[in-house]
């Protein structure tokens, strides 16, 4: 016999950051909009974009450890302070 389990939205949004923050994020779909928590993040395109470079010199840094990124449904994304990070260094 299976039951109905009522969780209260602060309990759901509490187990879903405790299972992010245990390391199995990879199992919970996360959200593509290109904001996430208020937090504005960018598409590796729109990076190369501001950067006036190509989307594949977006990769590069990012796989040399240059440029910090999320992957995010197959996809990089840079928030706003990763992107900063990597304009505040690129200029030492």
């Amino acid at each position: 016999m299976s039951q109905l389990v009522v969780i209260e939205m602060d309990a759901l949004l509490s187990m879903i950051k405790d299972a992010v923050n245990a390391g199995i994020k990879d199992l919970i779909p996360y959200p593509s909009p290109s904001e996430i928590g208020n937090v504005k993040t960018y598409t590796r395109n729109e990076v190369a974009n501001i950067l006036k470079c190509t989307p594949n010199t977006i990769t590069k840094y990012i796989k040399q450890g240059k440029l910090e990124a999320t992957p995010l449904n197959g996809q990089y994304r840079i928030n706003e302070k990763q992107l900063q990070n990597f304009i505040n260094n690129k200029r030492k």
